[in-house]
């Protein structure tokens, strides 16, 4: 074995062996897609539960998108498994559809559907192996940054959340090409992660290898600083923890001794107490308002979620809102590639390559209610929810109804009706979440830029 590959190995061991991440006799549902990243995962943990007792289950989704590219790949990781004695799982989604149907994007929509798989096959007490390398995750830190995220963002990929596990976030993706070549290990490409459309790909094959002349090893300088930051944020939330709990007091936390605290551990404080209540991700915005709320010492604020954070006398109560919310106009404006909206939802567009415009076309999927002709964007002012008088002329029915007839003729319940985005541009709505696209914006065959209007739910 020659030191190149020693070095590697040992590399995986050690991240396997610093976060216990694959305890002797556990089982361990792997992510296998076929390419290079998974099958190096395959195969090390192969290798490596031999002496073990590790039993290994490989799964495999072909989300349906990419037609016989995606079969292929199917029977790629099935004669792989069959000749190396791996129990397979397969599951065949309609990504596509499913997304459609869930306004949600196809890259967010196939997320879901994995872990979702993944977590039925490895049970309560399994593990479950993805195949994200250092790459990946100096690429999420780039993108966090250009969001202005914290120690949180800056993390990248966590080698372990909750029982997922990843070997292989302390090498490299040349390193898993260098893996393969030695063992000799065929493995498929995906086309589309050649293309540079959307953010990640950008960075991967634009901004990285910029970082790379200035340093080499910039990719293991980041490891080394993910690594540093997550000991941090560790720190801070236990010392967190702790401050929360000295100040529990019947009904809630001692508004006094919170005030003391400073905004680094009062930040996490407030994440960490909200948490309790009901597991939602905060947006930056909303902790901020609780913990200003704090320091005054009296008010309310809502988040994600839901939940209620009230400042009265001396205590900070928090707990989930029952009933219905009084609907209360909002408006924000409207912004690419992401608009966060008031209940810390995020609306999305993301506009779509040739091939995927090609795809819509060939399955004649271009009428889903999240296309807009992205030409049409431009004149976009604002996100908003709905206002007396307000009417909408649907794409494709050749009629103008009110906003209220038409929530009324799909049943959509009146508590949920003040929830409910829309885009406008010189004072008309050109599309509504649920609905889809007005007249005005729809996508006809003609239509050569196409974008996909998406809205994120809070994170859990």
């Amino acid at each position: 074995m020659n030191s190149d590959i020693l070095n590697i190995e040992k590399k995986i061991e050690r991240v396997i062996v610093r976060w216990n991440m694959l305890p002797p006799g556990c089982t361990v549902v792997v992510g296998l897609s076929g390419g290079a990243d998974s099958l190096t995962l395959a195969h090390f943990i192969l290798k490596y539960g031999k002496t073990r007792h590790i039993r290994l289950t490989a799964a495999h989704i072909n989300h349906g998108l990419r037609g016989e590219e995606a079969d292929t790949d199917e029977r790629f990781v099935s004669k792989w498994c069959e000749e190396n004695g791996v129990e397979l799982k397969i599951l065949h989604a309609d990504v596509r559809a499913l997304a459609a149907e869930k306004s949600e994007g196809l890259e967010e929509c196939g997320r879901n559907v994995r872990y979702s798989f993944f977590r039925s096959l490895s049970g309560e007490n399994g593990k479950i192996a993805t195949a994200h390398t250092l790459s990946d995750s100096t690429e999420t830190v780039l993108m966090n940054l250009t969001k202005g995220a914290g120690i949180r963002g800056l993390r990248g990929i966590p080698p372990v959340r909750e029982n997922i596990v990843r070997p292989l976030i302390g090498i490299t993706r040349a390193e898993v090409e260098t893996y393969c070549a030695y063992y000799g290990l065929h493995y498929v490409t995906d086309s589309t992660n050649l293309e540079t459309e959307y953010e990640r790909n950008k960075i991967r094959l634009g901004v990285i290898p910029v970082l790379r002349e200035i340093n080499p090893a910039f990719e293991s300088a980041v490891f080394g600083m993910t690594g540093r930051l997550g000991e941090d944020e560790e720190y801070l939330n236990t010392l967190a923890r702790q401050q929360l709990d000295a100040a529990a007091c019947p009904g809630g936390y001692d508004l006094e001794l919170l005030k003391k605290l400073p905004n680094p551990i009062l930040t996490r404080a407030v994440a960490i107490g909200v948490e309790r209540v009901h597991r939602v991700r905060l947006e930056s915005r909303h902790i901020e308002a609780v913990v200003g709320m704090i320091r005054k010492g009296a008010g309310s604020v809502t988040v994600a979620g839901r939940i209620q954070c009230t400042a009265q006398g001396n205590t900070l109560s928090i707990a989930v809102q029952c009933g219905p919310l009084p609907e209360q106009e909002w408006c924000v404006s409207f912004q690419i590639p992401e608009t966060v909206l008031p209940d810390g939802r995020t609306l999305t567009v993301v506009k779509l390559t040739e091939k995927e415009l090609e795809k819509c076309r060939k399955f004649n999927k271009l009428l889903f209610n999240n296309l807009i002709n992205y030409d049409t964007i431009s004149s976009i002012t604002s996100v908003r929810n709905r206002r007396n008088g307000d009417t909408f002329r649907p794409a494709g029915r050749g009629v103008t109804k009110s906003l209220k007839k038409l929530f009324n003729e799909a049943a959509v319940a009146s508590p949920l009706r003040g929830k409910i985005a829309m885009l406008e541009s010189g004072g008309e709505i050109i599309w509504i979440e649920g609905f889809g696209v007005s007249q005005k914006a729809c996508v006809t065959k003609d239509t050569q830029n196409i974008a996909e209007i998406l809205i994120k739910e809070f994170e859990t």
